[in-house]
Protein backbone atom coordinates (compact mmCIF):
# COMPACT_ATOMS: atom_id res chain seq x y z
CA UNK A 1 0.00 0.00 0.00
CA UNK A 2 1.14 3.16 -0.84
CA UNK A 3 1.58 5.98 2.13
CA UNK A 4 0.49 9.63 2.09
CA UNK A 5 4.13 10.41 2.83
CA UNK A 6 5.77 7.80 -0.57
CA UNK A 7 3.36 10.23 -2.29
CA UNK A 8 4.36 13.18 -0.72
CA UNK A 9 8.01 12.41 -1.26
CA UNK A 10 7.10 11.78 -5.17
CA UNK A 11 5.61 14.87 -5.16
CA UNK A 12 8.23 16.76 -3.83
CA UNK A 13 10.30 15.94 -7.03
CA UNK A 14 7.60 17.59 -9.18
CA UNK A 15 6.09 20.68 -7.29
CA UNK A 16 7.73 23.57 -6.26
CA UNK A 17 6.48 25.59 -3.20
CA UNK A 18 5.88 28.87 -4.58
CA UNK A 19 2.78 28.09 -5.78
CA UNK A 20 2.50 30.50 -8.28
CA UNK A 21 0.28 31.21 -11.47
CA UNK A 22 2.21 33.65 -13.36
CA UNK A 23 5.91 32.77 -12.28
CA UNK A 24 6.10 35.70 -9.50
CA UNK A 25 7.01 35.57 -5.77
CA UNK A 26 5.44 36.81 -2.66
CA UNK A 27 8.31 39.77 -1.84
CA UNK A 28 7.26 40.16 1.44
CA UNK A 29 8.87 38.23 4.12
CA UNK A 30 6.30 37.65 5.90
CA UNK A 31 4.74 35.72 3.07
CA UNK A 32 7.50 32.66 3.32
CA UNK A 33 6.95 29.62 5.34
CA UNK A 34 8.16 29.01 8.82
CA UNK A 35 11.49 26.79 8.62
CA UNK A 36 11.93 25.18 10.15
CA UNK A 37 8.18 23.91 10.04
CA UNK A 38 5.68 23.82 12.89
CA UNK A 39 2.18 22.37 13.36
CA UNK A 40 0.93 24.46 10.53
CA UNK A 41 -0.37 21.57 8.44
CA UNK A 42 -2.36 19.95 11.44
CA UNK A 43 -4.45 23.51 11.41
CA UNK A 44 -7.20 22.19 9.11
CA UNK A 45 -6.35 18.36 8.07
CA UNK A 46 -8.34 17.48 5.20
CA UNK A 47 -10.64 14.26 5.06
CA UNK A 48 -9.92 10.96 4.32
CA UNK A 49 -9.84 9.98 0.68
CA UNK A 50 -10.83 6.82 -1.48
CA UNK A 51 -10.42 6.46 -4.87
CA UNK A 52 -10.36 4.45 -7.78
CA UNK A 53 -6.62 5.48 -9.92
CA UNK A 54 -4.30 2.58 -9.11
CA UNK A 55 -1.30 3.72 -11.34
CA UNK A 56 -0.69 6.89 -9.34
CA UNK A 57 3.64 6.29 -9.38
CA UNK A 58 3.45 5.53 -13.00
CA UNK A 59 1.28 8.94 -14.06
CA UNK A 60 3.75 11.16 -12.02
CA UNK A 61 6.86 9.63 -13.63
CA UNK A 62 5.17 9.82 -17.05
CA UNK A 63 4.07 13.33 -16.31
CA UNK A 64 7.52 14.15 -14.46
CA UNK A 65 9.68 13.11 -17.56
CA UNK A 66 7.16 14.87 -20.29
CA UNK A 67 7.14 18.04 -18.32
CA UNK A 68 11.01 18.00 -17.91
CA UNK A 69 10.96 18.20 -14.09
CA UNK A 70 14.38 18.15 -12.81
CA UNK A 71 14.83 16.68 -8.80
CA UNK A 72 17.08 19.12 -6.44
CA UNK A 73 20.78 18.75 -7.45
CA UNK A 74 22.44 18.71 -3.55
CA UNK A 75 21.19 19.59 -0.01
CA UNK A 76 19.69 22.65 1.34
CA UNK A 77 22.59 25.87 0.91
CA UNK A 78 24.28 24.49 -1.90
CA UNK A 79 24.63 25.89 -5.30
CA UNK A 80 23.20 29.75 -6.22
CA UNK A 81 19.35 30.80 -6.23
CA UNK A 82 17.62 30.76 -9.19
CA UNK A 83 17.45 33.34 -12.09
CA UNK A 84 14.08 34.85 -12.68
CA UNK A 85 14.13 33.14 -15.86
CA UNK A 86 14.71 29.64 -14.29
CA UNK A 87 11.97 30.34 -12.53
CA UNK A 88 9.60 31.49 -14.83
CA UNK A 89 10.86 27.68 -16.91
CA UNK A 90 10.44 25.43 -13.91
CA UNK A 91 6.74 27.39 -13.25
CA UNK A 92 5.97 26.42 -16.85
CA UNK A 93 6.75 22.33 -16.26
CA UNK A 94 5.40 22.02 -12.81
CA UNK A 95 2.03 23.65 -15.00
CA UNK A 96 2.51 21.24 -17.31
CA UNK A 97 2.75 18.19 -15.70
CA UNK A 98 -0.35 19.00 -13.79
CA UNK A 99 -1.62 19.13 -16.67
CA UNK A 100 -0.56 15.92 -17.83
CA UNK A 101 -1.96 14.44 -14.71
CA UNK A 102 -5.34 15.95 -15.41
CA UNK A 103 -5.22 14.64 -18.95
CA UNK A 104 -4.37 11.29 -17.62
CA UNK A 105 -6.96 10.50 -15.54
CA UNK A 106 -10.69 12.12 -15.76
CA UNK A 107 -9.95 15.33 -15.16
CA UNK A 108 -9.57 16.73 -18.59
CA UNK A 109 -11.95 16.76 -21.75
CA UNK A 110 -10.11 15.90 -24.87
CA UNK A 111 -10.44 19.76 -25.86
CA UNK A 112 -7.85 20.51 -23.20
CA UNK A 113 -10.73 22.11 -20.95
CA UNK A 114 -11.12 21.16 -16.96
CA UNK A 115 -13.54 18.46 -16.92
CA UNK A 116 -16.07 20.17 -14.31
CA UNK A 117 -18.40 17.52 -14.12
CA UNK A 118 -15.62 14.89 -13.11
CA UNK A 119 -14.09 17.09 -10.86
CA UNK A 120 -17.21 18.08 -8.73
CA UNK A 121 -18.16 14.84 -8.85
CA UNK A 122 -14.96 13.71 -7.14
CA UNK A 123 -15.65 16.67 -4.86
CA UNK A 124 -18.79 15.87 -3.95
CA UNK A 125 -17.58 11.94 -3.19
CA UNK A 126 -14.60 13.14 -1.05
CA UNK A 127 -15.98 16.43 0.92
CA UNK A 128 -18.83 15.47 3.02
CA UNK A 129 -20.60 16.63 5.95
CA UNK A 130 -19.27 20.04 7.38
CA UNK A 131 -17.03 20.18 4.16
CA UNK A 132 -19.72 19.35 1.56
CA UNK A 133 -21.20 23.07 0.87
CA UNK A 134 -17.62 24.69 0.90
CA UNK A 135 -15.89 22.32 -1.01
CA UNK A 136 -19.39 22.70 -3.13
CA UNK A 137 -18.82 26.41 -3.47
CA UNK A 138 -14.92 26.37 -3.58
CA UNK A 139 -14.98 24.32 -6.81
CA UNK A 140 -17.44 26.10 -8.55
CA UNK A 141 -15.49 29.45 -7.87
CA UNK A 142 -11.88 27.53 -8.70
CA UNK A 143 -13.24 26.18 -11.88
CA UNK A 144 -14.81 29.55 -13.06
CA UNK A 145 -11.65 31.51 -12.60
CA UNK A 146 -8.49 28.46 -13.04
CA UNK A 147 -8.25 29.35 -16.85
CA UNK A 148 -7.99 33.43 -16.34
CA UNK A 149 -5.42 33.02 -13.85
CA UNK A 150 -3.36 31.32 -16.43
CA UNK A 151 -0.43 33.80 -17.67
CA UNK A 152 -1.00 34.71 -21.56
CA UNK A 153 2.47 32.75 -22.61
CA UNK A 154 2.02 30.10 -20.27
CA UNK A 155 2.71 26.64 -22.65
CA UNK A 156 -0.03 24.76 -20.59
CA UNK A 157 -2.87 26.34 -20.36
CA UNK A 158 -5.99 24.44 -19.06
CA UNK A 159 -5.66 26.12 -15.57
CA UNK A 160 -5.26 22.82 -13.70
CA UNK A 161 -2.42 24.12 -11.30
CA UNK A 162 -4.46 27.16 -10.89
CA UNK A 163 -7.34 25.16 -10.22
CA UNK A 164 -5.81 22.97 -7.36
CA UNK A 165 -3.83 26.40 -5.84
CA UNK A 166 -7.31 28.15 -5.54
CA UNK A 167 -9.39 25.18 -4.12
CA UNK A 168 -6.63 23.97 -1.02
CA UNK A 169 -6.28 28.19 -0.96
CA UNK A 170 -10.27 28.25 -0.21
CA UNK A 171 -10.55 25.10 2.05
CA UNK A 172 -8.20 26.41 4.41
CA UNK A 173 -9.17 29.78 4.74
CA UNK A 174 -12.96 28.79 5.48
CA UNK A 175 -12.09 25.52 7.40
CA UNK A 176 -15.03 24.70 9.13
CA UNK A 177 -15.04 24.97 12.97
CA UNK A 178 -14.71 21.09 13.23
CA UNK A 179 -11.98 20.94 11.52
CA UNK A 180 -9.86 23.78 12.35
CA UNK A 181 -7.32 24.22 15.31
CA UNK A 182 -7.45 27.24 17.84
CA UNK A 183 -4.12 28.16 18.64
CA UNK A 184 -1.45 30.66 18.01
CA UNK A 185 0.28 28.78 15.33
CA UNK A 186 -3.11 28.13 13.32
CA UNK A 187 -4.41 31.87 13.82
CA UNK A 188 -0.65 32.94 12.10
CA UNK A 189 -0.73 30.61 9.23
CA UNK A 190 -4.55 31.85 8.92
CA UNK A 191 -3.40 35.70 8.64
CA UNK A 192 -0.51 34.43 6.47
CA UNK A 193 -2.03 32.97 3.80
CA UNK A 194 -4.86 35.54 3.76
CA UNK A 195 -2.31 38.55 3.77
CA UNK A 196 -0.15 36.64 0.78
CA UNK A 197 -1.76 35.45 -2.47
CA UNK A 198 0.81 32.89 -3.42
CA UNK A 199 1.18 31.56 -0.21
CA UNK A 200 1.47 27.98 0.03
CA UNK A 201 -1.76 26.13 1.99
CA UNK A 202 -0.63 23.75 4.84
CA UNK A 203 -3.23 21.06 4.91
CA UNK A 204 -1.79 17.59 5.82
CA UNK A 205 0.84 16.81 8.51
CA UNK A 206 4.16 15.90 7.98
CA UNK A 207 3.68 12.34 8.50
CA UNK A 208 -0.16 11.98 7.68
CA UNK A 209 -2.72 8.93 7.89
CA UNK A 210 -2.27 6.39 4.63
CA UNK A 211 -3.93 7.35 1.59
CA UNK A 212 -5.12 3.94 -0.56
CA UNK A 213 -3.26 3.00 -3.14
CA UNK A 214 -6.62 3.06 -4.99
CA UNK A 215 -7.11 7.13 -4.23
CA UNK A 216 -7.67 8.98 -7.71
CA UNK A 217 -4.89 11.42 -8.59
CA UNK A 218 -6.99 14.09 -7.42
CA UNK A 219 -7.65 12.91 -4.20
CA UNK A 220 -3.65 12.77 -3.74
CA UNK A 221 -2.74 16.30 -5.50
CA UNK A 222 -5.30 18.08 -3.13
CA UNK A 223 -3.88 15.85 -0.19
CA UNK A 224 -0.32 16.55 -0.72
CA UNK A 225 0.57 19.43 -3.21
CA UNK A 226 1.19 21.46 -0.47
CA UNK A 227 3.48 18.85 1.84
CA UNK A 228 5.36 18.39 -1.22
CA UNK A 229 5.39 22.44 -2.51
CA UNK A 230 6.66 22.90 1.18
CA UNK A 231 9.74 20.39 0.57
CA UNK A 232 10.35 21.88 -2.43
CA UNK A 233 10.16 25.21 -1.34
CA UNK A 234 13.39 24.80 0.28
CA UNK A 235 15.02 23.45 -2.86
CA UNK A 236 13.93 27.15 -4.51
CA UNK A 237 15.06 29.29 -1.51
CA UNK A 238 18.40 27.90 -1.49
CA UNK A 239 19.19 27.89 -5.04
CA UNK A 240 19.09 23.49 -5.53
CA UNK A 241 17.40 23.39 -8.93
CA UNK A 242 19.83 21.20 -10.46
Amino acid sequence: MLTAYMIVATLSVFFFAVALTQGQMDEDPDCRPPHPPGKEAQCCPLPDFVGVVDNFHDVMHKCSDEAGLRKPSGPPGSGTPPTAEEMAAHMSAHECADECLFKNTKYLQSNGELDKDAIKASVTKIFTGDWAALASSAADKCLASAKSEVGASAKCKSGARQMVKCFTRAMFLNCPASSWTESTECAAAKARITKCPNAMVPMIPPYPQPISANSTILDSLFACITDGEYMEFQSISSGRLG
